[in-house]
């Protein structure tokens, strides 16, 4: 213990003072006797102790003495060191990431990350705290917070978004909150190395908190099915990344129902792929492995089967180009002049007409804009989607454009700020739109187009009731048609989670992958929520820091303690207020 004033133990002058005038202040003690031998002896028991007789009886003297002694030590303010936390303002970044659910023993990572968080909030001390959810899309759920009570509901409030987490941006969040004070940034992740932060500035001190467990996983990497001529088969890939040969069941449900199932040996460190013989027609497969490892989110994996379109139906003022390209990839087009007699079995190309007069199938849209086209200046940019896949679009010519149907569609080929290509949802199906007229293209010309129409097909026809592939968590714009905005969300047990009201809100996936059931009436549409390749394997890494300096941060981490001397204030002020009591009764 340190003292701030010792000037102020000169007061105990005055403490001495107190006393010794007491001692020579005449007593006064009345004692009753009854003979002269009692006499004799209170008189021997004075005489051999009489200071401490008079001290015995003088509450009031010790009370005052108290008070003074009180009242000096709070002047002179004690004080100590108490070890703490480095910086004025901490910035703890957390990762939710599915790999953080991997369990150490009875607890996951993620819950060993919120236990010492949760011990450095403990030590804050008068620092400003900034909590950062490290997902796909950083969230801040705490900013340059000193309300203990705030910050231990926020801390508590995480959970795991089992997305895949963008260290980097959260980093770069973290740096663009420290306003110039002394940030420190501690980092709960599981595998951060030091390459992942070389992006940050080298003056912001990091403590990388790693937690690890052992590497016992077994995974499914792969599954998929696929229609053949003897009916609906399956391959999956099951691949061991322990130290030891493993055995394990196989199994390829639907809902409760069991539909395939075999025992597998797999070698240590190696694959091994499953070969699915027939199965029941289902509208989805579920493949699972039941592996008692430390790691559960990757033994489980969906695959969706939708129905067979065999057939194009063209309808409207169809350009030759088109149906002829349809007919080179080797598809059975039929041209219909009544929209009303498109049947269910395949899929229609529509030009020349409003897409409001058409059905609720999957759809080649042409959007011919009468007025508001747009001459296009710039080159033509592909993105990296499955429509485009073997498709030069660096040699396509498109003149002009028309304004989009709708701007929440995915853009598939753009020019500028133009969208050309787009692919979405429309009535709950499947739509890819032609924001240009094929007339005012040398696309036809060129063998990328039948290409495309064969990408365009495939794509159309793999959707149905099938409302996509999600990432964790992950919002999309939907349109199922007029009549069906209301959605419920249920899992594959059968449990309602939330519902939706497309009208407004927009649709996000649950966190945890899987697939997932939504009923809209009489309609039932089925989506899946994919674990993310990267999280497919807990390989952990060391803890570490960065950018420390040793002799600040040790200063750093000794925080002053001098509260002591308010509460010797207060008892002292106590110990007056007593002594006045004592006084007064006992005039």
């Amino acid at each position: 213990m340190h003292i701030s004033n010792p000037l102020f133990f000169l007061l105990i002058i005055f403490i001495a003072a107190v006393i010794l005038f007491y001692f020579f202040r005449k007593q006064y003690e009345t004692t009753t006797i009854s003979s002269n031998l009692l006499w004799e002896q209170v008189l021997n028991e004075w005489q051999a102790s009489p200071w401490l007789h008079k001290l015995q009886h003088n509450l009031l003297f010790w009370l005052q003495i108290l008070v003074l002694l009180l009242l000096m030590f709070s002047l002179v303010r004690p004080f100590w060191f108490q070890k703490g936390i480095p910086g004025d303002h901490l910035v703890l970044i957390v990762d939710t990431s599915a790999t953080m659910s991997a369990k150490d023993g009875e607890l996951t990572r993620f819950e060993k990350a919120k236990q010492e968080l949760m011990e450095i909030l403990k030590e804050v001390d008068n620092q400003e705290v900034t909590i950062i959810e490290a997902g796909q899309k950083p969230i801040i759920r705490a900013n340059h917070e000193t309300n203990h009570a705030v910050l231990k509901k926020q801390t508590e409030a995480l959970e795991l978004t089992y997305d895949h987490e963008n260290i980097d941006k959260a980093l770069k969040l973290a740096d663009s909150l420290s306003n110039g004070k002394e940030t420190v940034i501690h980092l709960f992740s599981d595998r951060v190395v030091k390459d992942d932060l070389s992006g940050l500035s080298e003056n912001i001190p990091i403590d990388v908190h790693n937690f690890s467990s052992q590497n016992d996983n077994l995974s499914l990497l792969s599954f998929g099915t696929a229609n053949r001529k003897e009916g609906i088969t399956g391959v999956a890939v099951v691949e061991n990344q322990t130290k030891k040969d493993k055995t394990l069941e196989f199994q390829v449900t639907n809902g409760k129902e069991v539909l395939f199932t075999k025992k597998l040996s797999v070698k240590a460190n190696s694959e091994k792929t499953v070969d699915i013989p027939v199965l029941k027609e289902k509208p989805y497969y579920t493949a699972s492995i039941n592996a008692n490892d430390n790691y559960s989110a990757d033994n489980e994996m969906t695959a969706i089967q939708s129905a067979i379109y065999e057939k194009v139906y063209a309808v409207g003022n169809v350009n030759a180009f088109l149906i002829n390209a349809l007919e080179t990839i080797g598809l059975d087009v039929i041209q219909l002049e009544d929209k009303e007699k498109v049947r269910k079995d395949g899929v229609v190309i529509a030009q020349g007409m409003e897409l409001e007069e058409l059905g609720s199938y999957p759809l080649l849209f042409v959007n011919e804009a009468k007025k508001g086209k747009q001459k296009l200046t710039e080159k033509l940019l592909g993105t990296d989607d499955p429509l485009m896949e073997y498709v030069q679009t660096e040699k396509i010519y498109i003149e002009s454009t028309s304004p989009p149907i709708n701007k929440q569609w995915t853009n598939v080929l753009v020019s500028g700020d133009f969208p050309l290509i787009q692919k979405g949802t429309y009535q709950g199906q499947p739509i890819i739109a032609l924001n240009f007229s094929v007339a005012d293209s040398d696309w036809p010309l060129q063998p990328g187009f039948p290409i495309f129409l064969y990408n365009s097909f495939q794509w159309l026809t793999q959707q149905t009731n099938f409302l996509g592939y999600y990432q964790p968590g992950e919002e999309k714009w939907l349109n199922l048609g007029k009549d069906t905005q209301k959605l419920a969300i249920f899992s594959e047990s059968g449990n309602n989670l939330y519902s939706v009201d497309l009208q407004k809100e927009g649709f996000k996936a649950p966190s945890k992958p899987g697939t997932y059931e939504v009923i809209s009436g009489d309609q039932v549409f089925y989506f899946s929520v994919l674990l993310d390749e990267r999280e497919k394997s807990i390989v952990s890494a060391p803890s570490f820091n960065i950018n420390t300096k040793s002799t600040d941060m040790k200063e750093a981490s000794d925080n002053k303690q001098d509260y002591l001397w308010y509460w010797l204030a207060c008892a002292a002020l106590l110990l007056l207020m007593f002594e006045w009591e004592v006084y007064r009764r006992g005039r």
